[in-house]
């Protein structure tokens, strides 16, 4: 093996965890400024038009306030600030992710492929102290597709000068980081439960560094 490539969010990063802190400051700020609803009723609804626009969406709260009847510029901004401190102070890597990553930098290239948009990848690998520890980062608008769609992992295998059969993937997510890997000749590692055609399967991340990809 000469490159190993990974997933972003559930995998080096705690993404679920980072989303549901800063929801739950969005919350809080815009009962604080005056919207007439629980802090837990906020995020309820909050969080199911997150999931509903997208999880991703940077106008979810505007959705949000819409929908109630609520659109006004104190709460709107009191909702985004936040959101956004909670977000920031809640982007931590998983443990062992850094150490794990140089260990096999001394080794293998290394990339991320990601399907989160190209900014927001860089600020939260930034915001980890991860962002020049990769050879290549592809995320969704360098081609357009998201995995298991071929073209992530064919883009960065590109970048890396590496070959399929000579790359792993590791990721959480069966069906679009393993099965997409797997259909291009490429290997997998799963972090999480066993699911199915993955190469090798770990609980935590920090496992990677004891596997032998020869």
């Amino acid at each position: 093996m000469k490159s190993i490539l990974f997933d972003l969010d559930d995998t080096l990063i705690d993404f679920k965890g980072m989303k549901k802190a800063a929801i739950t400051e969005a919350a809080n700020a815009m009962v604080n400024a005056g919207l007439n609803m629980t802090a837990k009723d906020v995020y309820k609804k909050l969080d199911k038009v997150y999931w509903e626009v997208g999880i991703e969406s940077n106008t979810a709260i505007q959705e949000f306030l819409k929908r109630l009847g609520k659109l006004e510029d104190p709460i709107l901004a009191a909702g985004i600030n936040g959101y956004l401190k909670g977000k920031l102070s809640h982007t931590n890597p998983v443990p062992g992710a850094i150490e794990t990553i140089k260990k096999l930098k001394k080794k293998y290239k290394v990339a991320v492929v990601t399907d989160a948009p190209r900014l927001k990848a860089w600020q939260r690998l930034n915001l980890m102290g991860m962002d020049k520890l990769f050879d290549a980062v592809v995320a969704y608008e360098d081609t357009g597709k998201r995995k298991p769609n071929e073209e992530p992992f064919r883009m960065a295998l590109k970048k890396l000068g590496v070959a399929p059969g000579d790359a792993v993937m590791v990721g959480d997510w069966y069906e679009r980081d393993v099965e997409g890997a797997k259909k291009i000749g490429m290997k997998a590692v799963l972090v999480g439960k066993p699911c199915g055609k993955e190469d090798w399967c770990v609980k935590e991340f920090k496992e990677i560094g004891g596997i032998e990809f020869e």
